[in-house]
Formats: structure tokens, C-alpha cells, sequence
């Protein structure tokens, strides 16, 4: 078995899910080949970035937002489907991701969204590309959601917030997920200020991270990378930098732990 690929899943986070760029920078600096990818929500949007060469392009546009910067790609929009038709984000995104063919790409690429009239995920092997991103990215209430051969798909994250199973792997792939986000700290646990936002996000959080220690407990990745990005709400996509950091961090923290096989990538959630 060749250890050094693998079939990496992105998680979804939201904002968070920037942590993905440094994930997958730091495994390939430490040796690792990416034979394939898969991710939901966020954990697309990087993941597509990723599979079509442009993951420096994504991360440099990530890195120039701050707050009047984002909102200039809100398109408020009175619809009771969501709060922003997506149209200007999804311009700015075909700046950086080309439209091309899901099967056409030179790995194998998966996004997740979810069907709003069936509650069943739907994986994107193939077709445009962008619109599985666009599908993917669907955050309820937030954006519109994405019209799709008769139904409507919202956010990947809501029915496969680690699409473990969806990724394809070859028979030598170590199968190795990115969550972007952690309970675990050496220290005393980091408390969110109950703000706005933090009732907006937070009950969709806890069960998100409840499917994924589910998927984690069902498919036994092989190394499990838990970015600790706590501090950040969904929201926060001007700290791309500090997030990133965190990402790196993960890597290193995971291939440490596995090579003093010091504790289990399913072990904790």
C-alpha cells in the first residue's frame, strides 16, 4: 500500500471551512498525493478549487476579504426562499473556478448538496461543475436554493456534513477527513459570546458535528484532521489568514498523533 495517498474529504463550516486550504497545502508539503476529493458545502467550494488547479487563486481572493469587501457580493432579494439570490457570489467564484465538467477534471470530485423535498443528499459526480458548487454552498435561509431537475437543493452540510462514503478511493487511498471544527483543547474549552450570530449558527452546528462523529464512528477515516476553529463563527470569512493557520496546525497535530500512535483518528469527536 502506498501511504502516502489519499482520498480526502472537506467538511462543511461555513466560514470555518477555510481551514480546508491549510489542510491540504501542509499534506502535500508533508508528502501527500491527493488522488481524489470530496466535500460538502465550504468543504466543496475548496474542494472544486482544489481539483481544478485553483486553490492559490481561491485562497489569495479569500485572503483579500473583509466586511465591505462581502458585502458587496450580497444580493438581497425579498424571495421567502432565502435572504440573497447568490448570483453576485457565484459571479465572483466563475472568476476562480472555471466551468467546466465534474467528469472531465484531471482527480475525481464529489460535492454534496441536499434535496429540500426528499431530505436526501445528492452527489455531483458529474455535470457543470459550478452548479454543484453553487447547489452545495445553498446555506438555509441565507441563500436561495438552488432549482435542480424539478426540486430544490440546499446546503450539503445539512445531509452529509462529512461525505465519507461519497468520495472515490482506489484500493491503496488512505481515506483521511478535514473537519473544520473541534470541541477538543488542551485547555480550558472556548465559550462563544452569545451573540447574533452565535444563535443564528449555533443549534445547526451542534447537529452538524453530531452527523459528523456519526460518519467518523461509521467509516473509520484513517486520519481524522480537526481544525480547531471554535473561535470563528460561520460567518467570519475575513479571517481567512488566521484560519488557514489553524488548518496547518491540524495536519501537523494528526501526523503526530498517528505516528506515536498515541490515540485512535476515531476516537473523540
Amino acid at each position: 500500500m502506498n501511504q502516502k495517498n489519499i482520498a480526502l474529504v472537506l467538511s462543511t463550516g461555513g466560514a470555518r471551512g477555510i481551514a480546508h486550504i491549510g489542510v491540504i497545502e501542509e499534506l502535500e508539503r508533508q508528502g501527500y498525493n491527493i488522488t481524489s476529493i470530496a466535500g460538502s458545502s465550504m468543504g466543496a467550494l475548496i474542494g472544486a478549487a482544489y481539483a481544478t488547479g485553483r486553490l492559490q487563486a481561491c485562497k489569495e481572493a479569500l485572503l483579500s476579504l473583509n466586511k465591505p469587501a462581502m458585502l458587496k457580493l450580497m444580493d438581497f432579494t425579498i424571495s421567502r426562499s432565502g435572504l440573497l439570490k447568490g448570483s453576485k457570489l457565484m459571479r465572483r467564484i466563475a472568476e476562480i473556478i472555471p466551468d467546466v465538467r465534474i467528469e472531465d477534471l484531471k482527480i475525481p470530485f464529489t460535492a454534496i448538496a441536499t434535496d429540500l423535498q426528499t431530505e436526501q443528499e445528492v452527489a455531483f459526480r458529474q455535470g457543470r461543475l459550478l452548479d454543484a458548487v453553487r447547489a452545495s454552498i445553498s446555506l438555509p435561509n441565507i441563500f436561495q436554493p438552488f432549482k435542480w431537475k424539478g426540486t430544490y437543493l440546499i446546503d450539503g452540510g445539512l445531509s452529509a456534513p462529512l461525505p465519507l462514503e461519497h468520495v472515490h478511493r482506489q484500493a491503496d487511498d488512505l481515506l483521511v477527513a478535514s473537519v473544520a471544527y473541534s470541541l477538543l483543547s488542551d485547555d480550558k474549552p472556548f465559550l462563544l459570546e452569545p451573540t447574533r450570530y452565535f444563535f443564528m449558527s449555533q443549534p445547526t452546528t451542534i447537529l452538524v458535528q453530531k452527523n459528523i462523529c456519526h460518519a467518523i464512528a461509521r467509516f473509520h477515516p484513517d486520519i481524522v484532521i480537526r481544525s480547531q476553529t471554535r473561535p470563528y463563527t460561520i460567518f467570519q470569512f475575513d479571517k481567512g489568514k488566521e484560519l488557514i493557520a489553524l488548518g496547518t496546525a491540524a495536519v501537523q497535530k494528526a501526523l503526530k498523533e498517528r505516528n506515536d500512535y498515541t490515540t485512535s483518528p476515531t476516537a473523540e469527536c
